[in-house]
């Protein structure tokens, strides 16, 4: 299980990659190449976690991952959103 919300929680990590990656682009660049193809496999990546969430069968629990890992919402958050308490969530 652990390993699964690593994965999901990369998806917010990845946008910070690809901003760090454009600001070594734009100081570098002779590295530029290099960033861009790193911010390619980082875009990837956010694609199929989107993908993987999305063909999910049970649209609550969608909504739940989207709203928590990809939109970055806390569990409050997330709990209003879905009109549910904090503890049902």
């Amino acid at each position: 299980m652990t390993d699964k919300k690593e994965y999901l929680k990369s998806y917010l990590l990845q946008q910070n990659k690809i901003n760090r990656l454009n600001e070594m682009a734009r100081l570098n660049p002779d590295s530029s190449k290099r960033c861009m193809n790193e911010i390619e496999k980082c875009k990837a990546l956010r694609i199929k976690i989107e993908n993987e969430i999305s063909a999910m069968d049970d649209e609550l629990l969608k909504e739940v991952l989207f709203l928590k890992y990809v939109c970055g919402k806390n569990l409050e958050e997330v709990s209003y959103f879905i009109n549910y308490s904090k503890r049902q969530t």
